[in-house]
């Protein structure tokens, strides 16, 4: 019997998915027909790809996946799911589910796959709404809630031109890789140094009128349905560890890591004590992000004392974006678990660091603006690194004193021009995805004013071409709060492979 041609590189998906693996993702494997449609018409195909081929090919091509293959009924393998769902990542259904629909339905992330050459009887819009039509012919059924299905398609008679069967399979892979995402997704511990006692979780990000607040409960319903949806825990710290923890870290050691920043930057326009200051807090945040077994870094933390006093000021970004993020560590400088998350998901999808910013939308330049005092300065997701500008801070009252004690640090990087970018944000309390694109613009070549863009407001800006007016018209910081996450490239597809899989709705605000 003739193979499929299942032979396609895999240097696509080694660049894709960068992340470590604590263990196998396992997958429970169905397969429901021969594949060949030689079942009831037609005749035995004269090459073949076995079931056996299959799972062969799949398991090559994903390294750090076990299939565990059903041996007994359709029925039954439901019933399996349910026992132990546990000890599944996710499901992959080969061939038709004519009769009985539930095996795509468990709440598990599913790939439903359809044998080129059988009878169509897939449910395909069921698939993606899990809702009977009112004005089905045939009366009865039900509704189905934990709708996680992604399609596909293989050539296992093998008619097609070997590039297209490729192609299927090659597609194929790529969702079965986003389901390993989801996996190492649970593996995420984040560290979140809070301000104070009573900080609510998201405070700054979302805005309303003086008639709305966050409910008594909100921080609790927040960390528990953050630890349902993704798997993922938040491990809170009070500031009062930090300022301690500061106080052990040598400074000597400070000073070098602040020499080595110092001697990376384009131009440094801020002091060496601050810097060192600097430094000598993301050391701090490192010495708990150890001791507390976390991979990932949110603070809301703006002294290193807690006294209040401006000669104790300190902002964080410059050491998340110079240390953490060349590390692979995803860190935010305010406590936003969404934005968080969004950012470990992308970096696990692409190894790309991604820019926590607020916005502006300029509808009659037609660009959208992302602003804070951190950015990274490796967007690729691979070793370039991009000049950066060491600077104070944008919201220090003595900015412009770089060597007055509490100028603080910020940063200046400009992201390549031309090169398309992602705005958006995971919303776990409501189980959306937010998300639109736009192309990375020359913000000089726009606002040819007198004042240096970078002075204005954040040291740290992308600007982009969108369709500013239409994107603006669905700005509810209510809602959608008033920061978002900026990614290079275009991530449009895998943001909405990912978020089927994890059972969110998608928001195309440009669409």
């Amino acid at each position: 019997m003739k193979k499929i041609s299942f032979s396609l590189t895999l240097i696509l998906f080694s660049s894709l998915f960068l992340f470590a693996q604590s263990e196998h993702t396992k997958i429970f494997t169905v397969f429901t027909s021969y594949g060949c449609g030689c079942t009831g018409s037609g005749g035995a195909p004269m090459t073949f790809t076995t079931n056996d081929q299959v799972v062969s090919a799949l398991q090559q091509a994903c390294p750090g996946v076990d299939f565990i293959v059903w041996e007994g009924t359709r029925s039954d393998a439901y019933d399996e799911i349910q026992m132990n769902k546990d000890s599944y990542d996710g499901v992959l259904i080969i061939g038709g589910i004519d009769g009985d629909y539930r095996l795509a339905f468990t709440g598990l992330p599913t790939i439903a796959v359809y044998n080129l050459w059988e009878f169509m009887n897939q449910p395909w819009d069921l698939f993606t709404t899990g809702k009977m039509p009112a004005e089905a012919i045939l009366r009865g059924g039900s509704d189905y809630k934990d709708v996680k299905i992604l399609t596909a398609q293989l050539d296992r008679r093998n008619l097609c031109a070997p590039s297209v069967s490729e192609k299927m399979f090659t597609d194929l892979v790529y969702k079965i890789k986003l389901i390993q995402v989801i996996k190492d997704l649970k593996q995420t511990r984040v560290l979140m140094v809070k301000s104070a006692k009573d900080e609510i979780i998201a405070q700054v990000n979302y805005r309303g009128d003086i008639n709305q607040a966050f409910p008594p409960d909100h921080n609790e319903r927040y960390l528990q349905n953050f630890k349902e949806v993704f798997g993922a825990e938040i491990i809170p710290v009070e500031a009062e560890e930090f300022y301690q923890t500061y106080q052990k870290i040598n400074n000597r050691d400070a000073e070098e890591m602040a020499d080595q920043w110092i001697a990376g930057a384009q131009r440094v326009e801020a002091s060496r004590s601050e810097i060192t200051k600097t430094a000598r807090g993301y050391l701090a945040l490192e010495a708990l992000r150890e001791k507390h077994d976390c991979n990932a870094v949110s603070t809301h933390i703006r002294s290193v004392t807690g006294s209040g006093e401006l000669k104790d000021r300190y902002n964080p970004g410059l050491g998340l974006e110079l240390g953490f993020k060349t590390r692979g560590i995803q860190a935010v400088c305010q406590n936003y678990p969404d934005i968080l998350i969004s950012q470990v998901l992308a970096y696990q999808l692409t190894g790309r660091t991604s820019m926590l910013g607020d916005v502006i939308y300029d509808i009659y330049n037609d660009v959208e603006i992302v602003l804070h005092c951190g950015i990274p300065i490796n967007p690729y997701g691979d070793e370039r690194r991009l000049p950066y500008i060491i600077r104070t801070h944008a919201e220090s009252p003595v900015r412009d004193i770089p060597e007055e004690p509490g100028s603080s640090t910020g940063m200046t990087v400009e992201w390549p021009v031309g090169e398309p970018v992602t705005f958006w944000e995971i919303h776990s309390l409501n189980k959306k995805i937010r998300l639109h694109s736009g192309e990375i613009v020359n913000g000089y070549d726009i606002y040819t004013g007198g004042e240096d863009l970078y002075n204005a407001m954040c040291t740290a800006k992308i600007i982009a071409r969108v369709d500013a007016k239409k994107i603006r018209d669905q700005h509810l910081p209510y809602l959608f709060g008033i920061h978002t996450n900026a990614t290079l490239g275009d991530l449009r597809q895998q943001i909405k492979d990912i978020a089927v899989l994890l059972g969110f709705d998608i928001v195309e605000s440009d669409k």
